[in-house]
């Protein structure tokens, strides 16, 4: 019995410890916890030189005269901003790679599947036939915008798409009076002060056009995916048909519409405005299938 009660006694001490214990980390609060080691330095993979993986070197902004210039433009590129100017020829700014810092490529020219090759030096292809002079890019797409200064009645095609997923796609126009025609893929088209007829169409991206006078041609500017973003003079009029099949039409109120030419569908979710706008004059077309169209009247 009496070693029972020693070993009892010895129990209770222990429990009496371990409870006086916990109470002492109660009134001193929970101790913090220990920082963390330095986490380990990531590796730098620019620093190593794989095989068959060639560093960007050097770039630097270049500028060419388009050679042989026919009566009507073809550009087939994208990431391009291009203003019309008095001037007669076609000037062309790229930022492109130094060659003389590619030792492997001298001597060699730049080529593609559709057996074109790099005649300009900045990475594209220019030849003209049958009045059609037509530029197009040959090797990667480069990042930097390029910038075209075209003659502003010459008319002018764009098709651009190709490297969208490298520069974002996008096509900008400014001060054309001839004839404009936009397709795109994947980008958004930005329009201003174009006078002459225009036809835009895009797969996925906004189209935003500002107009400073009245247009002297039809206006068309669809859009798949994407807004349409249009500002015409206070006194603008035209023969409008607008659609937007998943989204709203907004319009300024200096713009007034007669009523629509089509009784709209119950079950449609389509909305659209068919008639005259501000007493009817120029042919426009407004459309998209995903976005909304903005009507706006300029300051």
């Amino acid at each position: 019995m009496k070693m029972i009660r020693i070993m009892m006694i010895g129990v209770a001490l222990i429990v009496a410890n371990a409870l006086q214990a916990q109470i002492k980390e109660h009134e001193g609060g929970i101790p913090e916890p220990k920082a963390p080691g330095s986490p380990a330095k990531a590796k730098v993979l620019n620093g190593f030189n794989f095989p068959g993986i060639r560093k960007d070197g050097p770039k630097s902004w270049k500028e060419i005269k388009v050679p042989n210039l026919g009566k009507k433009l073809l550009l087939k590129l994208d990431n391009v901003y291009i203003e019309g100017y008095r001037g007669k020829e076609v000037l062309i700014t790229a930022k492109v790679e130094d060659q003389a810092e590619n030792d492997r490529a001298k001597g060699l020219r730049v080529i593609n599947g559709s057996g074109l090759s790099d005649n300009s030096g900045i990475g594209m292809h220019m030849e003209t036939n049958a009045g059609v002079t037509e530029i197009s890019m040959v090797g990667m797409p480069l990042e930097d915008s390029i910038h075209i200064k075209v003659p502003y009645d010459l008319p002018l095609t764009v098709k651009g798409g190709r490297g969208a997923m490298f520069n974002g796609g996008q096509i900008e126009l400014k001060d054309i009076r001839a004839e404009v025609e936009v397709a795109n893929t994947m980008g958004n088209v930005n329009l201003v002060n174009i006078t002459g007829p225009i036809n835009v169409k895009v797969s996925q991206g906004d189209v935003t056009a500002k107009f400073a006078q009245p247009v002297k041609g039809p206006i068309s500017l669809i859009a798949a995916m994407g807004a349409v973003d249009v500002t015409f003079p206070k006194k603008f009029s035209a023969n409008v048909d607008i659609r937007s099949s998943m989204g709203n039409i907004y319009a300024a109120d200096e713009f007034q519409f007669d009523k629509t030419t089509e009784a709209p569908q119950s079950m449609s979710m389509s909305n659209a405005v068919k008639g005259k706008m501000n007493g009817g004059g120029q042919d426009v077309i407004l459309k998209t299938s995903m976005g909304d169209i903005y009507i706006r009247a300029q300051n």
